[in-house]
């Protein structure tokens, strides 16, 4: 039977061919067998989703009870009130306990993302170097059981530990180990190593979509599941999740390629080569034949922008429903589950849609559901009950396609010998993103304006989305001048002198 990485390699036909059976004709342990060789990264990569949603309530509601409890001290009733949503009479203490908390996030987000930054700058490129994606895929799970068990000691010690306490277990020990943005670079590099040109925005969406049936199911049980076995069982349960998926990563998935080994001391040294940050930019510091340089630093202003937009106003949304609609944790399950359940009924749809029907790129893709996104915004921001907030989550459906289309685009600028580089430039947008964001979004917007304005982070993100929008446009018809101008390909060159597919190849999502 042959390995994992020669089966996704290939595409869906070849592998039919190989079977000599359609996958209807296969028997039962047959179509098995053949699953378990199909699927990769995906239980990994689901049950560090399902474990981080399963907890969303479970901090929301221990940030809230810390504030009041240790921080500001208030008493059994006051804090009881606060976390059930009936906060009509104490409006002035909410309103500290708010203000703690938005201090708190205005330093905890920097902090977890200065080691992700670090870490995958130069693990991206040893991990292209030594053809060794299965350590970094791991990592960030190690991280997540230690954040799991401080947490619940953060709960045993309610008093007498600050919510600043949470705050480090709760994003700066995972952050150590890479975070998010360590196993996301690890994902999708190794998809990309696995995968054909052809089949990769198919491999993403796989991937999207089987993250994206998880979370509303995770997110209605969490929703319960703090009711029922209060803070312990929640990330008891999550610690389990995320000892399942380091297991999983560490005795089922094989390397794409034979890593290239090395002895300790010379792996360290290579490891963390400042040469090596040196090739990294070069990405789009070294000039190279066309215009791949070009595209790869317009990609990473619109991730920035995109990831700025998004963790900014995640960062405060809770805190705005909390105080302007009465919202608890339990409230604020129910919309990310029904937001969740519409984006991934969306993108079902819209998805094969876009892909198979209208043969659109991921560049008009990415161009509509920003689009979408802006007329999202304008609806939240003029709700004045939840039914309009639902109503704007409702409207949001096709925005899950918009990941599918970056990451699938991020892996088809550069090429094959790059792909650890380029996923570190990505991965360092995705890490600076949230270290700006959160700040802006909690202190200087939200606590200037939650008084006369609460929603006016909303508009905030309104003009940054039209930036990204025309430079999407920018680089479409950039690439539709060019392949007018040059209707034969040129040979391109990476920074270690291998060749390069032009853009024009890539941006095909029709071809899938």
């Amino acid at each position: 039977m042959q390995s994992t990485a020669d089966l996704v390699t290939d595409s869906v036909a070849d592998l039919n061919a190989k079977s000599e059976k359609s996958f209807k004709e296969m028997k039962f342990k047959e179509k098995v067998s053949y699953i378990r060789e199909v699927i990769t990264v995906e239980p990994i990569i689901c049950s560090y989703m399902m474990a981080g949603h399963l907890c969303t309530p479970a901090i929301f509601n221990l940030e809230l009870e810390k504030s009041c409890r240790s921080n500001l001290e208030f008493n059994d009733t006051v804090c009881e009130t606060v976390l059930s949503g009936e906060i009509e009479n104490i409006t002035e203490q909410n309103g500290k306990i708010i203000e703690v908390i938005n201090s708190m996030h205005s330093w905890q987000q920097p902090m977890q993302s200065v080691m992700p930054l670090i870490l995958i700058l130069f693990l991206g490129s040893y991990s292209d170097r030594h053809r060794w994606r299965k350590p970094f895929l791991i990592m960030p799970l190690l991280g997540e059981m230690i954040s799991g068990t401080g947490l619940m000691f953060c709960v045993f010690f309610m008093k007498n530990w600050t919510l600043g306490v949470q705050g480090i277990f709760q994003l700066v020990i995972p952050s150590i180990f890479g975070g998010q943005p360590m196993i996301t670079m690890a994902v999708y590099a190794y998809i990309a190593d696995v995968s054909t040109i052809e089949m990769r925005t198919l491999r993403v969406g796989i991937v999207q979509i089987s993250t994206a049936m998880i979370v509303p199911a995770t997110q209605i049980i969490a929703a319960h599941m703090l009711e029922l076995t209060g803070y312990y069982g929640v990330f008891l349960t999550a610690v389990c999740l995320y000892i399942f998926g380091f297991l999983y990563g560490l005795y089922w998935i094989k390397e794409a390629h034979e890593p290239i080994k090395t002895s300790e001391v010379g792996m360290l040294r290579d490891m963390f080569n400042p040469k090596h940050v040196i090739d990294t930019f070069n990405l789009v510091l070294k000039k190279t034949p066309g215009a791949n340089r070009e595209y790869i630093i317009l990609m990473l202003i619109v991730v920035f922008i995109i990831s700025f937009v998004g963790t900014g106003e995640i960062g405060v949304f809770f805190l705005y429903a909390h105080t302007e609609f009465g919202w608890t944790t339990i409230d604020n399950s129910y919309f990310l589950t029904l937001n969740t359940l519409v984006q991934l009924i969306g993108t079902a749809i819209a998805f094969p849609l876009f892909t198979k029907v209208f043969h659109l790129t991921d560049l008009m893709i990415l161009f509509i559901t920003s689009f979408d996104k802006i007329v999202c915004n304008f609806i939240f921001g003029f709700a004045n009950t939840s039914f309009m907030l639902y109503a704007g989550a409702v409207m949001s459906a096709i925005r899950g396609v918009s990941s599918i289309a970056i990451l699938s685009l991020e892996t088809k600028i550069v090429s094959e010998n790059d792909l650890g580089k380029a996923q570190s430039l990505f991965g360092i947008c995705g890490a600076l993103a949230p270290a700006v964001a959160i700040p802006i979004y909690s202190k200087l917007i939200y606590d200037n304006t939650s008084k006369t304005f609460p929603a006016a982070f909303l508009f905030f993100g309104i003009p940054l989305i039209a930036i990204v929008s025309t430079m999407i446009i920018s680089i479409y018809l950039r690439e539709k001048r060019r392949n007018r101008v040059e209707p034969s390909q040129e040979t391109e060159l990476d920074t270690n002198g291998q060749q390069v597919v032009p853009m024009e190849n890539f941006v095909k999502t029709s071809n899938i």
